[in-house]
């Protein structure tokens, strides 16, 4: 099976990076923002207007449970509707100061499932995570029985944490493995940092050399995890289509 491409972009995107993603004909497009709320689902339909009217590529929006009720949800998904979006990304949200049992969706397959009973045609995506615990597992599995149709991987550096996975996962869902792109020494940092990781030593001999080129160790990985039986790769583009398809080019 070829490798199937999806990006990740976010609704400051602008037209000529979005014009070039679509150039490279990506399985879909997905459309994330730190504050899922309907202002910032209001800039994500522009995108996802943009993109129906301008190619055939499907458009996947991030929509978190934890900070909404059922008739948030049901709000916002009405309004996906009217724009001809039917694919979500259901996620649970970072945590809020209030108690978990006080929320109407406190883990993801919540929302799933209520995604599932209320608009049963809409595809439901979601998250899992590489060197899962017991419990992770347990929920995942959960998603999955609940409606969850496609599942997008968190992002390592590296290549063995995918590998591992691929190797240990017992479930026979669609993972499209997230890969964060090396953009330079400091981007790498920070992320290394947001995930509280430690660098591979073969990114860590690139980011003490070059400090700005990590193409070729990005498709690396991907070479690695497409040897290894990967079928799916979800590229978090950061709006940048020309690093995008340097990295594809190179696979």
């Amino acid at each position: 099976m070829p490798l199937q491409y999806s990006f990740e972009i976010t609704p400051n995107i602008d037209l000529d990076n979005l014009d070039g993603l679509l150039k490279l004909n990506p399985e879909f497009i997905s459309i994330t923002d730190r504050n899922h709320d309907m202002d910032n689902l209001l800039q994500s339909i522009r995108i996802a207007d943009y993109i129906h009217a301008n190619s055939s590529v499907d458009v996947v929006i991030h929509l978190t449970g934890i900070d909404k009720d059922e008739k948030g949800v049901q709000e916002m998904l009405d309004l996906m509707q009217q724009h001809d979006i039917d694919s979500v990304l259901a996620l649970r949200g970072d945590k809020l100061s209030q108690n978990d049992t006080a929320v109407t969706f406190p883990h993801a397959d919540r929302l799933v499932e209520f995604i599932k009973q209320q608009y049963p045609h809409v595809n439901i995506s979601g998250t899992c995570y590489l060197n899962s615990s017991d419990e992770e597992m347990k929920w995942l599995r959960q998603k999955i029985e609940k409606g969850c149709t496609n599942l997008i991987s968190q992002f390592s550096f590296d290549a063995n944490d995918y590998i591992d996975y691929l190797n240990q996962i017992e479930i026979e869902t669609p993972i499209w493995f997230g890969i964060m792109p090396v953009i330079s020494r400091s981007q790498a940092e920070k992320m290394l940092s947001l995930t509280h990781s430690t660098a591979p030593d073969e990114l860590s001999v690139l980011m003490n050399q070059h400090d700005d080129d990590g193409v070729q160790y990005t498709a690396g990985m991907i070479n690695k995890i497409k040897q290894a039986g990967a079928n799916h790769i979800h590229l978090y583009s950061l709006n940048n289509a020309e690093n995008t398809k340097k990295i594809i080019n190179k696979i």
